[in-house]
């Protein structure tokens, strides 16, 4: 057996368009993490703000830059409303309720290094958004479905 098969079989997965969407996702979130950690270290060195207070900014500001990522870049879609925007919110809050439990499940519970537990967070979060972002508030019915589920231009 050659290696051209399984070469062109690769090249095929890697250039799907689900492919290409999972990319997106994931250059969008790892630029919205950095801006997330820039944020933060700028508000505490130019002392503005407490690190928690900057923090907090610092998320806000992160998860308003997340959804231009995630609308413009990920999932291309065409026009913003309201309705996108409250789901993305609901998202946003129920990740933190999802990564605070797992933190507590993890830490409290089971008495497992935090470590564990964040890096739990760090897969199961932006699994669950994916999955929540594509399938709920980026989806929209009718015949543009498909074309927003895949992030692709009509």
């Amino acid at each position: 057996m050659n290696g051209t098969g399984t070469t062109s079989g690769l090249f095929a997965l890697m250039t799907s368009s689900s492919m290409r969407l999972i990319m997106r996702f994931g250059v969008s979130g790892v630029t919205t993490t950095l801006a997330y950690f820039v944020l933060t270290n700028a508000f505490v060195l130019s002392r503005m703000m407490t690190p928690v207070l900057s923090s907090v900014c610092a998320y806000v500001i992160s998860v308003a830059i997340s959804y231009l990522m995630q609308s413009c870049f990920t999932f291309r879609v065409a026009g913003h409303s309201f309705d996108q925007v409250a789901r993305f919110v609901v998202m946003s809050l129920a990740g933190l309720v999802v990564s605070w439990c797992v933190m507590a499940l993890s830490v409290d519970l089971l008495h497992w290094p935090y470590l564990t537990g964040a890096i739990g967070v760090c897969v199961i979060i932006p699994v669950l958004n994916f999955f929540l972002l594509r399938g709920w508030v980026f989806a929209v019915r009718g015949r543009r479905e498909q074309t927003v589920a895949t992030g692709e231009s009509e």
